[in-house]
């Protein structure tokens, strides 16, 4: 029941994200890292960039430490699936069977903005597809393990590279809907780079992981979305395409099963 399109540094191990809990203690290793770390240095440091450094190291220490647990799993089976800010997370498309993730990579655009492409890809392993969950852009600095309340403004940052996911009044190569992108340096950019977190069901006061989501554009009002109908191949990319047989993500004005994600895996901050 899809809509249709209207005009409309080398990476560390990958880890298997899917093992059951209890086969090592990594998940409290990552927890207990994140909570002694981030008191003691958000009083001694000087400014909220700082600040945000310091937790962008502390998700990549804790890939790390998903890579030395070969069926590490950053979910607990007991606790309640909550989005959290300073969780690294992985979201997926579901209109296209939840098999392609969002995914972002050093390399800019060769048209529109020029700033660094953000696609989805099928490989659920790569780290390029883990995003750092934090505060909207100018809001205040929400705390680590906080769930994320339904119609908040967050950021989303890339924890490879550190630029923010991104939208503008700039048209997307594809599918001629709006342009999404990565921009900023060491998580801050502007007013585009904030969305706010739009829950499909109405009763939920926090951002659920597994549940299906929205995220809409603080300053143009589009959704985030994707489709297979929107893909790059050689005929529109070229042979030697970096992005090839990945999707193009964009910004749509319509609220449909293009703009649906869910948030499946991840290393998640919990209290």
């Amino acid at each position: 029941h899809s809509s249709s399109l209207n005009s409309t540094r080398p990476p560390p191990p990958s880890s298997n994200f899917s093992g059951r809990a209890g086969h090592c203690d990594c998940d409290k290793r990552i927890t207990t890292f994140a909570r002694r770390v981030a008191p003691s240095t958000s009083s001694i440091i000087a400014s909220s960039l700082q600040y945000e450094n310091i937790m962008i190291s502390i998700l990549r220490v804790a890939v790390c430490l998903l890579v030395l647990c070969s069926h590490a799993n950053a979910f607990d089976d007991d606790e309640e699936k909550l989005v959290t800010c300073g969780s690294a997370i992985k979201m997926t498309h579901v209109d296209t069977g939840g098999k392609y993730y969002l995914h972002s990579a050093n390399a800019q655009m060769g048209s529109g903005s020029g700033q660094q492409v953000v696609t989805m890809v099928e490989d659920r392993s790569a780290v390029g597809g883990l995003w750092l969950v934090r505060e909207g852009h100018g809001e205040p600095q929400c705390k680590p393990a906080e769930p994320i309340p339904c119609g908040r403004r967050i950021r989303l940052t890339h924890l490879e590279t550190s630029v923010n996911l991104h939208s503008h009044l700039v048209k997307s190569p594809l599918s001629n809907q709006q342009e999404v992108s990565g921009f900023g340096s060491d998580g801050e950019g502007d007013s585009g780079d904030s969305w706010i977190v739009a829950c499909t069901n109405k009763n939920d006061k926090y951002w659920k992981r597994n549940e299906k989501v929205r995220l809409q554009h603080g300053d143009t009002s589009k959704y985030l979305g994707a489709s297979d109908q929107a893909k790059y191949t050689q005929q529109n990319c070229g042979s030697r395409c970096p992005i090839l047989n990945q999707l193009e993500t964009f910004g749509r004005t319509h609220e449909d099963n293009m703009s649906l994600f869910k948030v499946e895996l991840g290393v998640h901050l919990s209290k």
